[in-house]
C-alpha cells in the first residue's frame, strides 16, 4: 500500500529520492500526533572506538561464539530497532521523545556531538 503525502508534507518529502523511506517517514508521521524529534550527531573521524560503540547502540550487532566446535550466535538489536525510531540518512533520525532521549543519553556519555530540532507534524 502506498501513502499519499498530504499538503502539508508535501514540500519537506519532494526531496527525498527513496520512495521506501518516503513512504516509511509518511507511515511514522502520521502514527505520531505528538512532537518528533530529529536527530543528528557527527563523530569524528579519528575517534574508531566511538564510532563503533554508537553503531552499535544505533544499528545492534551480532557476536558468533565459537566453543568446542560449536558456535553460537548473539544478536543484539540497536535501537533502530524500537518503536518510534526512523533513520532518514547518514546520522540522522526521526525519534519520539522517549528515543530520542534513549539517543542523546547515549551521546552524552559517548562525548558524541549532536543536534536535535523538535517538530509537530499537523
Amino acid at each position: 500500500m502506498r501513502l499519499k503525502s498530504t499538503s502539508v508534507l508535501r514540500p519537506f518529502m519532494k526531496g527525498m529520492r527513496s520512495h521506501l523511506v518516503r513512504e516509511r517517514l509518511m507511515r511514522f508521521a502520521i502514527a505520531e500526533h505528538g512532537p518528533i524529534d530529529i536527530v543528528s550527531y557527527d563523530v569524528a573521524g579519528r575517534d574508531n572506538s566511538t564510532a563503533v560503540a554508537v553503531s552499535h547502540f544505533v544499528f545492534g550487532r551480532t557476536d558468533l561464539v565459537r566453543l568446542n566446535g560449536a558456535s553460537k550466535e548473539y544478536r543484539y538489536p540497536g535501537l533502530i530497532e524500537k518503536p518510534g525510531v526512523v533513520w532518514l540518512g547518514q546520522s540522522v533520525f526521526l525519534l519520539i521523545p522517549e528515543r530520542s532521549r534513549e539517543l542523546q543519553g547515549f551521546l552524552d556519555s559517548r562525548g558524541v556531538a549532536y543536534g536535535k530540532l523538535t517538530v509537530r507534524v499537523t
